[in-house]
């Protein structure tokens, strides 16, 4: 499968999905290519920086920060499950909040080499296998399921997400991380020719493609309701301007991460409650690479 060989059509929940959509043989096969034939330290990073390290901190105190300004009906030790679990970051975090987590990855390469005290709380395989035959046949059941850049992957997310409703406690929040993609900040960029084409559209790696608008939209068409929304930091304002535009000189992508987490570090210095209102604040102006909806099943 070559990105040539998809188009993108607008369905009718708003979302932009890729046509025609891979089977899921096509896509085990594009990725077990993509990863499995590579090294493992392709898909993981073999070395952050301190301030890289701290940024990933942040992440995961800013997602602990909403959960816990949302409320949990569950006040003892809520049960923690997040499905691409990656390196761990968020894990650990929330374990050390008093969490009992749980955490499925395609590969426990990240959390051995970060944090191999984790390593007895993972699941390793296919995602949509094991919440099946491990939670959701078992009739587990969890207060908090977090999806970090899972549901722009997968070919059907609006069953992906009517399963894990079948997996959530009473009261369960569940947490989105999508990119915002075709998202205002993106057409002005095409307005005034700062980019030449959709850089962001890059199947098959991404099936689907949301934004700050759509995923609410989206969301509500599978039964849940919006507590919360947030965004990360735009670092696409950098394509305004030729000297950082990273899309046209990628040269540049090295000095727009560094400063991207130096000016997170930075605002997030007068206290994560104060860094998640700004947060909010662009996701509501329509900005942030990333978009964070914390979700509870409706009624």
């Amino acid at each position: 499968m070559k990105m040539q060989d998809f188009l993108r059509e607008q369905t009718s929940k708003g979302v932009v999905s890729v046509s025609p959509m891979p089977s899921s043989e096509e896509l085990a096969a594009f990725y077990a290519d993509s990863y499995y034939q590579e090294t493992p330290s392709k898909t993981y990073s073999t070395h952050y920086s301190e301030d890289e390290l701290a940024h990933r901190v942040l992440r995961a105190e800013l997602i602990l920060f909403a959960l816990k300004k949302v409320g949990l009906k569950n006040d003892s030790q809520p049960s923690f499950l997040e499905i691409g679990c990656g390196e761990g970051f968020l894990l650990k975090a929330a374990k050390e909040y008093g969490y009992e987590v749980r955490g499925v990855d395609f590969s426990d390469y990240g959390i051995q080499n970060y944090h191999p005290e984790l390593i007895d709380h993972i699941e390793v395989g296919d995602a949509y296998q094991i919440l099946q035959q491990i939670f959701v046949d078992q009739h587990h059941r969890f207060d908090v399921c977090v999806m970090q850049n899972v549901l722009e992957h997968v070919i059907d997310p609006e069953d992906l997400l009517h399963k894990v409703k079948q997996i959530m406690s009473p009261g369960g929040v569940v947490v989105i991380t999508v990119p915002n993609d075709f998202s205002r900040i993106q057409a002005k960029l095409m307005d005034e020719g700062m980019i030449e084409n959709e850089y962001w559209f890059q199947p098959p790696q991404h099936l689907h493609y949301f934004n700050v608008d759509t995923i609410n939209s989206f969301v509500g068409h599978c039964g849940y309701s919006v507590v919360d929304a947030f965004a990360d930091f735009p670092i696409d304002f950098f394509l305004f301007h030729s000297g950082s535009n990273y899309v046209k000189d990628s040269a540049q992508g090295k000095d727009a991460h560094k400063a991207r987490i130096t000016l997170d570090l930075l605002l997030a210095e007068r206290g994560v409650a104060v860094y998640h209102q700004l947060c909010q604040a662009l996701t509501a102006c329509g900005a942030g690479r990333n978009v964070t909806v914390l979700l509870t099943a409706m009624s």
